[in-house]
């Protein structure tokens, strides 16, 4: 835990003059992060990892390429060379999309925003992470063997047969043979084109003030170590991820405030899906066999996110999975 005043001197020292006033952020999250006089979140590394840091390269980089969607960084704490904390600039007022895009698709159900809105925020968050992969293109350009991402969802899939229990486990063996078609077409030689990606994107990477939307947190795999965060990546995994969530954003909804509409709420989810592939492929190619079978990948490794940090988040994967397999989003 980090002690009180701890965030606020090192915000301070970062940007050369006394910041006062902390608060936590309130987000289920792996680390610990500060807001400090409402102009920087400085935010703990639990653990802290050895430098160099796989987000902060990533930050570093952005910045010289001129991205604009992000918090910009104000400093980097380092400590027997491990990197304890990353300190960026905060937007005042912003909500996460687990917070924000949730309440979108909640107005447009109770007749209160226009259905429009969602595909919108569906096609800006999609033309963001298109930017993000244009200015990160040169950035350890590569490529990744398909068959590579195919072992590992087979390594997942297994996994998670193996360890979540009940309704959900139950439910996740008996479609282990619908999952392993959906994942054949990753198993061959082929390559795909890879660069250094963001490796965690959701929905709730994105932080929304007003009009203004920023991607924030490159710290890649929560669930992966420090020396495969920093790999080359196709960049079709982002996407999958991309469009997963804003799937899980509509699970969400019905769990919590519509269950007695989920047909509604897979309706407009399906076509926020659709507009952000679409927003997305307006500026790079995308295979579409490759991103079904990664996005079915995306759901195991919710399957093992869920099973291994936070279980009460496994009605999600338990719920998006057969919809993906029989084609519903």
């Amino acid at each position: 835990m980090v002690g009180p005043g701890e965030s606020t001197a090192l915000a301070s020292r970062m940007v050369g003059r006394p910041l006062a006033g902390e608060r936590p952020v309130e987000v289920d999250q792996s680390n610990q992060s500060v807001v400090v006089g409402d102009e920087v979140v400085v935010k703990w590394l639990v653990p802290p990892v050895p430098a160099p840091h796989a987000g902060v390269e990533l930050l570093e980089y952005l910045e010289q390429q001129g991205f604009r969607h992000m918090p910009a960084l104000v400093g980097v704490e380092v400590r027997h060379e491990m990197v304890v904390a990353i300190a960026t600039r905060y937007l005042p007022g912003a909500q996460d999309g687990w917070d924000w895009y949730v309440d979108d698709v909640d107005a447009v159900v109770r007749g209160e925003r226009d259905p429009d809105d969602l595909l919108v925020s569906a096609r800006r968050m999609a033309s963001i992470t298109a930017e993000l992969h244009s200015a990160l293109k040169g950035f350890g350009r590569s490529s990744v063997s398909a068959r590579a991402y195919h072992a590992q969802a087979l390594r997942s899939l297994v996994e998670a047969a193996r360890v979540v229990e009940g309704d959900e486990g139950a439910l996740l063996r008996s479609l282990v043979h619908r999952v392993e078609e959906a994942l054949e077409p990753l198993h061959g030689d082929r390559l795909l084109p890879a660069h250094r990606v963001h490796g965690d994107l959701h929905v709730g990477q994105f932080l929304r003030s007003s009009d203004v939307l920023l991607l924030t947190d490159f710290d890649g795999n929560p669930l992966a170590d420090p020396v495969e965060r920093r790999l080359p990546q196709s960049p079709m995994k982002d996407l999958a991820g991309l469009l997963q969530s804003i799937d899980h954003v509509g699970r969400i909804v019905v769990k919590r405030r519509h269950p007695d509409r989920a047909a509604e709420v897979r309706t407009l989810v399906s076509a926020a899906v659709a507009a952000a592939r679409s927003a997305y492929a307006e500026v790079h190619p995308v295979d579409d066999s490759v991103l079904r079978a990664l996005r079915v990948a995306q759901e195991l490794h919710e399957y093992l996110y869920a099973a291994t940090a936070l279980p009460r988040w496994m009605y999600v994967p338990h719920a998006a999975l057969p919809d993906l397999l029989d084609g519903v989003t």
